[in-house]
């Protein structure tokens, strides 16, 4: 069962997202709308956030700004990119010390590959 004021939040989150994106990019809603295939009615509904895009919408958007779907729909609020191979997803109980060990031994091997 979908919880009507959550799902309201996603669709406020995607829409304030989605129009300081587009702006930061330099991108006009005629352009994204021609991307999507919508009309420009459509984006200007998105960020109002009168409607939420559909899921392949979603995607297209996160692919065109680098932005991940996280960050889209308001998961996290650090702007990771949708394509980055450099990202390494650690569980939720990892512990500082444990961090600490992970950053060592990165910094030792960035210097590594210096020589």
């Amino acid at each position: 069962k979908y919880n009507a004021i959550a799902l309201y939040k996603v669709i406020i989150v995607i829409g304030q997202r989605l129009k300081e994106i587009r702006k930061n990019k330099g991108v006009t809603q005629d352009e994204l709308a021609e991307l999507l295939g919508v009309q420009k009615s459509t984006i200007n509904s998105y960020e109002s956030d009168k409607i939420d895009p559909v899921d392949k919408s979603k995607v297209m958007i996160a692919k065109r700004f680098n932005i991940s779907l996280d960050y889209l729909l308001g998961v996290i609020d650090i702007p990771v990119p949708y394509f980055n191979d450099k990202m390494i997803i650690l569980p939720d109980n990892i512990k500082d010390h444990q961090m600490n060990f992970i950053n060592e031994y990165i910094a030792f091997t960035t210097k590594q590959s210096d020589y």
